[in-house]
């Protein structure tokens, strides 16, 4: 991920931003960045210096920073872009169907949940703490959305 985030965001994107006036951007993160799990174990290494230097480089060109949880554990919205798409149910050896599944917060029955996964609410809350400590003081930090798009 490390090129991908050196080749994607720039800080000539920062300029460019702050050329058009740009006062706050919204900055996606996930839920994995402190706590890696499954299959961000290893592939996100470094997000949070990534991060570091993106507020680093927006308030150098004094812009805020909405800093967005975009995906927590099991799902919020069930779309890809919390991190986890679907629930994949093999029909047989070559068909599948796709169920949107947002599980974070435990089994939904469609009237209440079955059960509370506290598990992922205490990782969730581990998160915005750990967001909070390391870059709660930082002068180009505006904002914390906890959950991006909760469904």
């Amino acid at each position: 991920m490390r090129a991908h985030w050196d080749t994607w965001f720039t800080e000539a994107h920062v300029a460019k931003l702050a050329e058009y006036e740009v006062e706050i951007v919204r900055l996606p993160i996930g839920d994995w960045t402190f706590d890696a799990y499954g299959p961000y174990i290893g592939c996100m290494d470094g997000a949070s210096e990534k991060i570091t230097w993106a507020l680093d480089t927006f308030e150098k060109y004094n812009i805020k920073v909405l800093i967005d949880v975009h995906g927590l554990i099991d799902s919020q919205n069930g779309y890809a872009s919390s991190g986890k798409e679907a629930e994949i149910e093999w029909i047989d050896e070559s068909h599948y169907r796709e169920t949107q599944k947002a599980s974070w917060m435990g089994n939904w029955n469609g009237k209440s949940y079955d059960f509370i996964n506290q598990s992922n609410i205490n990782h969730a809350l581990n998160t915005m703490k750990a967001i909070l400590k390391t870059w709660g003081d930082h002068p180009a930090f505006y904002a914390l959305e906890p959950v991006n798009e909760p469904w």
